[in-house]
């Protein structure tokens, strides 16, 4: 490959790892939004039972086995409600780490990949001489060091 097609590749590379950033951050940015309105909707849905539990307990004020059933319904409602978020955000946070470290690793590779192609054009002049089995000096890039 020629010094300008390595180039190109090099760029081109770095504009594939600054599009994956971007959506690892848009991903992660719809999770989290999309965790905000599963919160959003589990309060909404707790403040309507417990309503619900107060208007019993308005219509009917001496009706203590009543009231304790609606109470714990609700209760158990909101324990539901709160496990299920907490598996929520744990699914998510297991996914935002598993395409962290898929981006990571994608990202070294090209990083590796695009530094041995810049040092296969490397211009002599840029080569320090290096030792061989032979005792000839063969140039080896500096950036290797």
């Amino acid at each position: 490959m020629s010094t300008r097609e390595n180039v190109d590749r090099m760029f081109e590379t770095m504009t594939e790892r600054r599009e994956a950033t971007f959506d690892a951050i848009k991903a992660a940015n719809e999770r989290y939004h999309r965790f905000a309105r599963s919160v959003i909707e589990a309060t909404r849905q707790g403040s309507h039972d417990w309503t619900n539990v107060a208007r019993g307990w308005a219509r009917r004020p001496t009706d203590a086995v009543g009231l304790y059933e609606s109470a714990t319904e609700a209760m158990a409602n909101d324990q539901t409600r709160r496990l299920a978020l907490g598996q929520e955000l744990l699914e998510d946070l297991a996914e935002s780490q598993r395409e962290g470290r898929e981006m990571m690793r994608r990202r070294f590779g090209e990083v590796r990949q695009a530094m041995e192609r810049v040092q296969e054009t490397v211009p002599s002049f840029l080569r320090r001489p290096r030792a061989r089995a032979g005792g000839r000096e063969e140039a080896e890039p500096i950036a290797k060091a």
